[in-house]
């Protein structure tokens, strides 16, 4: 509550000097009346004054909720104790729902014909429900033709960003730009109603499109676009959509004004085949760079922790995990260490266990098996222990079990993303300093980082 507090309090702060002024110009200029009584002006002040609480909850409504709120108080109790005839609660009821439809009920004369002057809590009624209407059809309006407006910025003045395909993965990038102050365009056949509404609420346009239309192209404005991203969970369709892109601007005969074009691919065998390409046969109308999100891992890893490659005694590692992140951890260390003896030990659902130089694969199934149990029958001795399994949960808890059996070694864990932390810090109270984060997939992803 107090993190909630402290982001909004300049709004409520705000919300009072306005509210404050609003008063005091009643009380100076506006032509009170019996109507104006001691009830409804407690009733109304206490409203104004604990109206913030709402903003605790809703900001984006909150005006729409103060104003139908206020309408409707001094709605209903004008017209249960103000008309002329004595009329129901039901009538009263009635009569303030009328409105918001931009319908007074004259209820104020003995022939019902409109007075000259209206009660002045009818007025105040009157006005913020006619308000509250209002504001509302032009918000749907607007919501309506918000995605229009927002591509005709795109197509007109450009300087945003194209995602193509929606997954876990862009989503920490497409934060990070939103953070940024970016405009950011995400195109995807299918969206799921919250996902949809999740990137709307973060200001993202969503493009509902197959991929394979080429129409696609000119909707998203990728004539004037800074960058695109390719991230499809099928490495083959990033792909296809790099391929189309190309041909797109050179059929157009444009000038693009993409700075470079992110392609994520996880399948080593496509990923060497686009970079050869890349350097021997074609040459695109755009900036290209390949990543793996996994091999970037590994690689801020290193960098930021070469100190272990410059030990002088031979080194051993234990990887447990080694589909997508273990693997990227043992190629880069033998690659930034080419000259140096680096053993690496390596569990994981193999077919067969086997030795290829100095990394030696062996058969485990962590659902399965007992790790702590499996280590110690081995009786090996190991410089650092990175855990790379696929729940943050199982790479804790295995990484604290392990942290018994060899307390002085390092134990680097894989976390998906940073909200683990705070599991993390309080588990390891005891054992924080050999129990390591590898980093996250949010320290790559980034807008620096990616250099777009």
């Amino acid at each position: 509550m107090k993190e909630k507090f402290d982001a909004i309090k300049h709004i409520i702060g705000m919300y009072y000097i306005v509210v404050a002024i609003i008063v005091v110009g009643f009380y100076y200029f506006a032509p009170y009346d019996t109507s104006m009584n001691h009830t409804i002006v407690t009733i109304i002040i206490a409203y104004l004054l604990l109206f913030p609480i709402v903003m605790f909850y809703t900001l984006n409504y909150a005006l729409h909720v103060f104003l139908f709120t206020l309408a409707f108080i001094t709605g209903f109790y004008g017209f249960y104790h103000h008309s002329v005839e004595d009329h129901s609660i039901s009538n009263a009821l009635y009569f303030t729902f009328r409105l918001y439809l931009l319908d007074l009920a004259d209820v104020f004369t003995q022939d019902g014909s409109s007075p000259i002057k209206y009660p002045l809590l009818l007025e105040i009624a009157r006005w913020t429900a006619a308000s509250y209407t209002i504001s509302t059809i032009f918000i749907a309006m607007y919501r309506t033709l918000e995605k229009e407006i927002a591509l005709f910025i795109a197509q007109t003045f450009g300087k945003h960003h194209i995602v193509f395909s929606y997954n876990e993965k862009n989503l920490l990038l497409i934060r990070d730009l939103i953070r940024r102050k970016e405009r950011v365009i995400v195109v995807d056949e299918e969206f799921s109603p919250e996902t949809e509404n999740m990137l709307e609420q973060m200001k993202v346009t969503v493009i509902h499109a197959s991929i394979k239309d080429e129409n696609v192209f000119q909707i998203s404005g990728i004539k004037r676009a800074k960058s695109v991203s390719l991230f499809h969970d099928n490495d083959q369709e990033s792909l296809y959509v790099l391929m189309h892109l190309d041909e797109y601007i050179r059929k157009k005969n444009f000038q693009s004004t993409v700075k470079k074009v992110i392609v994520q691919i996880e399948n080593e065998r496509y990923q060497s085949e686009l970079v050869s390409f890349l350097n021997k046969v074609e040459h695109f109308s755009f900036p290209v760079e390949i990543i793996n999100v996994y091999e970037e891992i590994a690689k801020r890893f290193w960098q930021n922790h070469e100190n272990i490659l410059e030990d002088d005694s031979n080194l051993n590692f234990l990887v447990v995990g080694y589909e997508r992140l273990g693997k990227q951890i043992d190629h880069r260390a033998l690659d930034v260490s080419s000259e140096k003896k680096l053993t690496f030990t390596v569990l994981d659902h193999f077919s067969e266990e086997e030795k290829k130089g100095s990394i030696e694969v062996i058969s485990f199934n962590i659902e399965i098996d007992s790790l702590r149990s499996f280590i110690a029958k081995r009786k090996d001795d190991y410089s650092y222990i990175f855990i790379c399994l696929d729940e943050d949960y199982v790479d804790l808890m295995e990484g604290i079990d392990l942290s018994e059996l060899f307390p002085n070694t390092p134990i680097y864990m894989n976390f998906t993303d940073e909200s683990i932390e705070q599991t993390f810090l309080i588990a390891t109270t005891k054992t924080k300093k050999s129990l390591y984060s590898i980093g996250t997939m949010q320290d790559v992803l980034t807008k620096d980082y990616l250099n777009i």
